[in-house]
C-alpha cells in the first residue's frame, strides 16, 4: 500500500501551473472537487456493499475510526476567554462572549486497514454524530478497533478498543505498552496514520473554512480512495498502467 497520499494542488498552484487568473483557478479547483466528491460517494457505497457480503479469506477487514481537529482555535483568537463547549470539539469554535463561530474543523476518520479512507466535516465529537457516521460507512458485522472514546457503541459485537491512558503493572514505569497495541493486537494506529497524512496534507492550504472543509475532506479521500478502484484507475490513466499523474502504483510497482 502507498504509504501517503497525492500532493494536493491549491488554486495558486493551479494558476501558475496553467498561466490562469486566480478567479478561474479557484473556480476550477471547487468543479474537480465537486467531481471527486460524487465518485468518492460511489466508492464508499462500493465498500460498504462489500463489506456487508465479504469474500472468503483468510484475511478479515479491520475497520479503524478516530477523530482530528484541524485549525482549532488558540487562546488569542478567543481572547482568553473560556470555551464555548468542553471536550473533543471545544478547540474549534469560539467563545460564546465574542460570537461562538466556529472556526476550527472537526474530522471523523473512518477506514479499512490496508483500504479505503473516508473523512467527515462533524460540528460536535459526540456519540450522534460519530455513530450515525459509522453506520453509513461500515456494517455492523464487521470488526471495528478505536480508541476508549467510543465506549457508546454497545451494538458492534466485533468492536474491540484501546485504552491509551492504560497503566503499566511493573512499578518501573508509569504507562503501559498496552495502551498502544493490546495483546490481542488490536489497535487504533491505522487511524491516527490517516490523521498524520490528513494533517500533512491540509498544510498545503494556509486556511480552509468548515463551510468547505467537507470539499477539501473529499478531494484527499478521493485521491487516496483511487488506487483501490481499477476502474477508475484505468479511467484515469486513459488506458495507460504506467500513468503515475495521480500517484498511481504501476503494475508490479511500489504498493
Amino acid at each position: 500500500m502507498i504509504n501517503q497520499y497525492p500532493k494536493v494542488m491549491t488554486s495558486r498552484e493551479i494558476s501558475r501551473k496553467l498561466n490562469l487568473s486566480y478567479k478561474t483557478s479557484y473556480y476550477l479547483k471547487k468543479r474537480i472537487q465537486v467531481i471527486f466528491s460524487q465518485l468518492n460517494e460511489t466508492l464508499k457505497k462500493e465498500l460498504y456493499k462489500e463489506l456487508e457480503n465479504p469474500v472468503e479469506s483468510d484475511k478479515k477487514p479491520i475497520a479503524v475510526a478516530d477523530s482530528v481537529v484541524l485549525y482549532s482555535s488558540s487562546l488569542r483568537a478567543n481572547k482568553h476567554r473560556s470555551r464555548r463547549y468542553k471536550g473533543g470539539s471545544a478547540s474549534i469554535y469560539l467563545s460564546n462572549s465574542i460570537g461562538g463561530e466556529q472556526k476550527g474543523t472537526l474530522v471523523h476518520t473512518v477506514g479499512i486497514n490496508g483500504g479505503m479512507t473516508f473523512y467527515k466535516s462533524i460540528p460536535l465529537n459526540n456519540s450522534h454524530y460519530l455513530e450515525n457516521d459509522l453506520n453509513e460507512k461500515i456494517p455492523k458485522n464487521v470488526t471495528l478497533y478505536t480508541d476508549e472514546g467510543y465506549t457508546f457503541i454497545w451494538d458492534r459485537p466485533n468492536h474491540k478498543m484501546v485504552n491509551h491512558s492504560r497503566k503499566s503493572n511493573d512499578p518501573r514505569y508509569n504507562m503501559s505498552r498496552e495502551r498502544w497495541v493490546t495483546k490481542e493486537g488490536v489497535s487504533s494506529n491505522g487511524a491516527e496514520s490517516r490523521n498524520n497524512i490528513l494533517k500533512q496534507s491540509f498544510r498545503s492550504y494556509g486556511y480552509v473554512s468548515p463551510k468547505w472543509s467537507q470539499l477539501y475532506l473529499n478531494e484527499i479521500s478521493f485521491l487516496g480512495n483511487v488506487r483501490f478502484s481499477s476502474e477508475l484507475r484505468n479511467l484515469l490513466s486513459l488506458g495507460e498502467d504506467d500513468f503515475c499523474g495521480l500517484d498511481i502504483p504501476t503494475a508490479g510497482g511500489g504498493t
